[in-house]
């Protein structure tokens, strides 16, 4: 990137000819290299979401395995031998098929199906572009957001609000004010019309006035004056403090500079409108270029009447040098227009213009123009004065742009073009700057702009519901670190509580007596501590990082990866990354203390920094970063991946591609470039910061949900269907649910419940959680299956089975008659019932035990719904926390029951019956006791956050 005389891919060639070797193509060139990175990311790769349905299927594989082996255990070894035609081999082998659909979450695919289903609406709604759906369960582990502030944190609407020249000098740009018409009388409209018409009249005979004596005179004014700045035809107002008043040479000098050096220009463009319903695109003339350009265009334009097309058309560009991020400046040459047109072009003026950071533009130059147009000295007491009026600026929230310029003859200028030329292409290589042939020193110091960019309205909500959700803002940008700390206060990133009260740090970097680099660190601008950096970490500098961390992702190949592991070793990898994430590029240290202060970095003090430095800046609770390059974001963003922290990076940048890539979950710009798209996970269409806070309360709601989907068909879906097939291998008692129940049950019944519970809203504590721990907290847990299966499966087995027994008991068949009796059921000991009678009883008795999962399952569904919250407050009838779908499933549920049970054919096929309703009541009475169990469960949580209720809850 840093080489003089290579035309990068896709670079434009507007005019000239000339001849060039092609070095590289495609992936191998430098704008290539970054969009391979691009490619890392595909539709089949493994996500956290993909892992995590992963673990529930391997768990439910195994226990699936597992039960079946100790099923034919069981029957092989001992019933078969010992009670031989109680269960024959197709009886047991119906069993095994009963026992794997009891195991199989049914509900599970169609549930996470249309939770992403869900998710993607909510997220268009939310003006969020996600490519995978299963990336966004990556919000719910986001501990940093690493944000950048023009376009995200504020509105990427500036505007200039003052013109500031000599020491004092300042001009206040009029801002435009709405207008309300207030409402006049036919009368009053008659008077108004005839006051503009002779306004009118007198504005052309004034106008007539100065043309006569411009034609009656022969003199010709200076060359300045020819350059047609402002429109002073103006009606004069009382207001003095307009543009058309001002008669100092500096002020109009920071208006060309503003026109010329600047590449905003009006464009027809395609414009992509986003409905309700559908996408349309619009050909629109819009003003195109970045924001402080677009903001000196309106300056010029509108509010100092400067006809900026005129203006570039009279004074054409010669040559430019386009901002870019390390000098943080633009150059313009511009030749000016001559007062005389006779003047040939090598003896006319070139208006040398640069624009830029303030302290990057006053450090080359030597000369300013004071406000009586006289050039003197840029001394240092000028420069410090010219930095404190910086100071107070960026302190109140202000972009500051310097101006400098020189002017030289023609000649002079071409003369300098043609030297530089020929150095470039000599074989000798130049230590000096490349500024394409333009000086570096010896400038004019003109003025500096001031511009304001307000936060978005809704940025500031928005960051303190992220720092309650536990995650940290960080503010990475390229601005003065005034400003940056300016804004960082307006939007919450820094805090009256942490950065008022108890104090911001920052270091500098100062070389002691015997010449070492020494780091002074300040708490509110008061040393607390003097540090010196080992020098064994000059190796991990800034650029070699960089080069380091963006060469593991350009070389990652397949094929190489085949050559250094043998084919089982591979496979053996790809299974593992199934269920496990595989270890990462950056070599991951434990998660840091946080420390309650805020912290301000200036980029000009990254590469000085080693790993204590880090540790102690990455420590503190409120961050910000200003004078930033796209190198040292990436450089952030992987030393806090180092410290077990997922971050979210915000970009739009082309040089930001490693860095979206490189991040947990990379955040492209709608406005940002090609690369920097298909770099990232996820785009934001309106460019809102707080578009990622409602993502990160998205991905935490599905995460929720997927756990409460998970939480309700374990005890019904597995538990309770599980235990009734080894009761009759154990006990020898009836079978309680046949494998006809167990598949409806599980397809039917828990889908249509388990399709509403992914429809259920966040509680509103979803975003005073802190983010989850990717290694540690899974939707299936140790915490998970003990709540699934020891409490509410126990209690929803035992309900099942006291219906059962409850239903044989009332018609005569006490407990010993039906338990232990195995072959001999209905003989030894006898009841009063004939083997038919009994069989028959054994089918009403098993729909009683379906119907009472079914039922029991409606009162798991209100349990389960909220994590935390009460049923009360988070209720599915009206609120917040409505969920009408919930009764369409329950309704189509008991449709089910009654179709199974009720019609003939059911009956007769597959051997159903009716099941009397005062057999499934007794579960209405536990369904409520284990609704007011889990309703004092979650006070107790509520109540004693630190309980041990609470470090064992789901």
């Amino acid at each position: 990137m840093e080489t003089k005389n290579i035309g990068f891919y896709s670079s434009m060639v507007e005019q000239g000819t000339g001849e060039a070797v092609v070095i590289a193509t495609g992936d191998s060139t430098v704008l290539g290299k970054m969009s391979k990175l691009t490619r890392g990311s595909e539709g089949d790769e493994i996500t956290g979401l993909h892992r995590e349905v992963n673990r529930f299927i391997l768990f439910v594989v195994l226990a699936t395995l597992t039960g079946i082996i100790v099923l034919w255990v069981t029957w092989g070894a001992w019933l078969n031998n010992s009670h031989h035609g109680f269960i024959r081999f197709g009886q047991n082998v119906v069993n095994t098929v009963g026992l794997i659909v009891a195991f199989l979450p049914m509900g599970l695919p169609s549930a996470v199906t249309l939770v992403l289903t869900i998710v993607a609406k909510q997220m268009y709604q939310q003006r969020v572009l996600v490519k995978s759906l299963q990336i966004v369960e990556t919000f719910n582990s986001v501990s940093v957001i690493a944000t950048d502030k023009t376009g995200t944190l504020t509105q990427n609407k500036m505007a200039v609000t003052h013109l500031l020249w000599d020491t004092q000098c300042v001009y206040n740009v009029p801002m435009p004010q709405p207008k309300i018409e207030p409402t006049r009388t036919f009368f009053q409209r008659i008077r108004r019309l005839s006051s503009d018409a002779l306004k009118i009249a007198r504005r052309f005979s004034n106008g007539a006035t100065r043309l006569a004596r411009k034609l009656s005179s022969n003199s010709h004014p200076d060359e300045s004056e020819c350059v047609p700045l402002v429109d002073n035809n103006c009606e004069v107002s009382e207001n003095l403090n307009i543009a058309s008043e001002v008669r100092i040479q500096a002020f109009r000098d920071l208006l060309i500079g503003a026109a010329l050096c600047n590449n905003a220009s009006k464009q027809i463009v395609k414009d992509i409108e986003f409905g309700q319903e559908k996408v349309e695109t619009t050909s629109k003339v819009k003003l195109v270029g970045d924001a402080a350009d677009t903001a000196l265009y309106h300056l010029c334009a509108d509010q100092c009447s400067v006809d900026i097309v005129r203006v570039r058309s009279v004074n054409p560009r010669l040559k430019v040098l386009p901002f870019n991020s390390a000098n943080k400046f633009m150059i313009s040459a511009n030749q000016l227009e001559a007062s005389d047109s006779s003047v040939v072009e090598k003896d006319r003026f070139v208006l040398i213009t640069m624009k830029g950071a303030p302290d990057m533009v006053m450090q080359r130059c030597s000369t300013y123009k004071a406000n009586n147009d006289e050039i003197l000295p840029l001394d240092t007491e000028v420069k410090n004065a010219l930095a404190i009026r910086q100071e107070k600026l960026g302190k109140n929230g202000y972009r500051v742009i310097a101006l400098c310029q020189q002017k030289l003859p023609r000649q002079q200028y071409d003369s300098m073009m043609e030297k530089y030329k020929d150095s470039q292409q000599s074989s000798t290589p130049s230590e000096a700057e490349d500024l394409s042939g333009f000086p570096s020193n010896d400038y004019c110091f003109i003025g500096l702009f001031s511009l304001l960019d307000p936060p978005r309205p809704e940025v500031p909500a928005a960051v303190l519901r992220a720092r309650e959700a536990h995650i940290r803002i960080a503010m990475v940008t390229g601005d003065h670190p005034t400003t940056a700390k300016a804004i960082a206060k307006q939007v919450n990133i820094l805090t009256a509580d942490i950065a008022d009260t108890n104090g911001v740090d920052t270091f500098k970097v100062e070389k002691s007596k015997d010449g070492k680099t020494v780091l002074n660190l300040y708490r509110n601008d008061e040393l607390i501590q003097k540090y010196e950096p080992d020098g064994k970490n000059k190796n991990n500098s800034l650029l070699q990082n960089t080069k380091q961390i963006t060469n593991r992702k350009l070389t990652y190949d397949n094929e190489h990866e085949s050559q250094r592991n043998p084919w089982y070793k591979r496979i053996g990898l790809s299974i593992l990354n199934r269920f496990s994430e595989t270890q990462s590029e950056i070599d991951p240290t434990e998660k840091m203390a946080y420390i309650p202060y805020a912290v301000v970095v200036s980029g000009a003090e990254i590469n000085y920094m080693d790993s204590f430095m880090w540790d102690w800046v990455l420590s503190h609770q409120e961050l910000v970063f200003a004078r930033t390059s796209p190198e040292q974001k990436l450089r952030i963003v992987s030393e806090f991946q180092r410290r077990a922290e997922v971050v979210a990076v915000t970009g739009d940048g082309t040089n930001d591609a490693p860095a979206l890539k490189c991040a947990n979950l990379g955040i492209a710009m709608q406005s940002g470039t090609e690369v920097a798209k298909e770099a990232g996970d996820m785009i934001l269409l309106d460019n809102n910061f707080a578009s990622i806070i409602k993502a990160i309360e998205t991905g935490r709601l599905l995460s929720d949900n997927l756990k409460k989907v998970a939480i309700y068909l374990l005890p019904a879906g597995s538990w309770s269907q599980i235990w009734p097939v080894f009761f009759t291998y154990w006990f020898g008692m009836p079978l309680a649910l046949p494998a006809f129940y167990a598949t409806i049950f599980c397809m039917l019944n828990d889908v249509f419940m388990s399709l509403a519970i992914v429809a259920e809203k966040a509680e509103g504590v979803i975003m005073t959680r802190p983010p989850s721990i990717r290694s540690k907290d899974h939707i299936l847990n140790w915490k998970l299956l003990l709540h699934a299966y020891m409490f509410v499966g126990n209690i929803e087995c035992f309900t099942g089975f006291f219906c059962f027994c409850f239903y044989w008991i009332d018609h005569g068949v006490p407990f010993d008659s039906f338990m232990f009796t195995y072959e001999k059921f209905g003989k030894n000991p006898l009841t009063p019932y004939s083997i038919e009678q009994l069989i028959q009883m054994t089918y009403i008795s098993q729909s009683v035990y379906y119907c009472s999962l079914c039922l029991f399952q409606f009162f798991n569904y209100f349990a389960t719904r909220t994590r935390y919250a009460s049923i009360i407050e988070h209720n599915p009838f009206w609120g917040k926390g409505q969920n009408l779908y919930v009764f369409i499933a329950m309704i189509l549920s008991v449709g089910i029951q009654l179709l199974v049970t009720k019609v003939q054919w059911f009956n007769e096929i597959f051997h159903t019956a009716a099941a009397p309703v005062i057999y499934v009541l007794p579960t209405l009475g536990f369904g409520i006791l284990w609704l007011l169990i889990d309703e004092l469960r979650k006070l107790m949580i509520r109540k004693f956050p630190n309980s041990f209720l609470a470090k064992i809850a789901w």
